[in-house]
């Protein structure tokens, strides 16, 4: 697979990840005493973060958009199951690349990156006390996400936490568009939807605390012959992008490549994913075929 190659620190690569380094605010401590070990968890020597960081509230954001967290009882015997699940080709760098690491960082725990039968990229391991801390320590409530909240920990907590939470929820479930004005695709816009109004209600807050302009409501949408609730939130506009990319910023390559081929083209060709985004900032817009990739099931 071709993934996303660093590109050299010009003016727009420092603007985008200007605010990306994780300062390491403690906002609060953790009480652990709840949180139990397992005989693989104290052999493979998990650890357990003791304070709320930038880092830790990245990975809650992610937990929240592209996290599965799940009890799973099976006769005499429990699995604790964490997994992240994301696009195969747009983000492989990310997952094999960032939160591998950040995995390692928090937990000290060894991940594999594999590729689904769905052609989607993945990371899944059990860990008792990795699930204990997340769970009853960070507020991230158990799938299915139904009734999905934002932690009571980052909504009670500074600026900084604030931020590396929402950057972590946009790097698996926003979206960053440039809708059509005239002929082409330049006019840009931060999306997230998402069917449950909890979730919404509480990022639609969270947005609005940050002094961000939104534009929100509900619709019905169609998927799969089947009617959805759909509760969307957008951020629209050149200053309120120059805002997210200076407050917030991503971390996620699929969303960083969208916004500097728009820096450098003025527009996004439309339906690009993040192989052809590369060739465009290294080459110029002129796209080549996409390379087979193997599945790993």
């Amino acid at each position: 697979m071709e993934i996303f190659q660093p590109l050299a620190l010009d003016i727009c690569l420092r603007e985008v990840y200007k605010l990306l380094i994780l300062v390491e605010v403690y906002e609060m401590k953790f009480d652990l005493s709840d949180v139990e070990f397992s005989r693989n968890d104290i052999n493979g020597e998990i650890k357990i973060p003791k304070f709320l960081d930038s880092k830790l509230a990245y990975l809650m954001g992610i937990q929240i958009g592209d996290g599965f967290l799940k009890k799973m009882v099976r006769g005499t015997s429990t699995d604790y199951c964490i997994m992240y699940d994301g696009h195969g080709i747009n983000e492989f760098k990310w997952y094999n690349l960032y939160l591998k690491k950040l995995l390692k960082d928090l937990f000290n725990k060894e991940v594999n990156v594999l590729i689904s039968c769905r052609k989607s990229v993945q990371i899944r391991f059990r860990s008792k006390a990795i699930f204990i801390f997340l769970h009853q320590n960070c507020g991230i409530l158990e799938s299915p996400k139904t009734n999905i909240r934002i932690p009571k920990i980052i909504i009670s907590s500074n600026q900084a936490i604030k931020r590396s939470f929402l950057r972590g929820l946009a790097d698996t479930d926003f979206s960053l568009t440039f809708k059509k004005r005239i002929k082409k695709n330049y006019y840009p816009v931060i999306d997230f939807q998402t069917n449950c109004k909890s979730l919404h209600e509480d990022t639609k807050k969270l947005l609005v605390s940050l002094g961000f302009k939104i534009v929100y409501n509900y619709r019905k949408s169609h998927r799969y012959n089947k009617v959805h609730d759909s509760y969307y939130i957008q951020i629209s506009g050149r200053d309120q992008l120059k805002k997210w990319m200076r407050e917030i910023g991503f971390e996620s390559p699929n969303h960083i490549t969208r916004y500097l081929v728009w820096k450098k083209l003025g527009y996004l060709p439309v339906g690009t994913n993040i192989i052809q985004r590369n060739r465009i900032l290294k080459n110029g817009p002129k796209m080549g075929p996409l390379r087979p990739r193997p599945e790993i099931c």
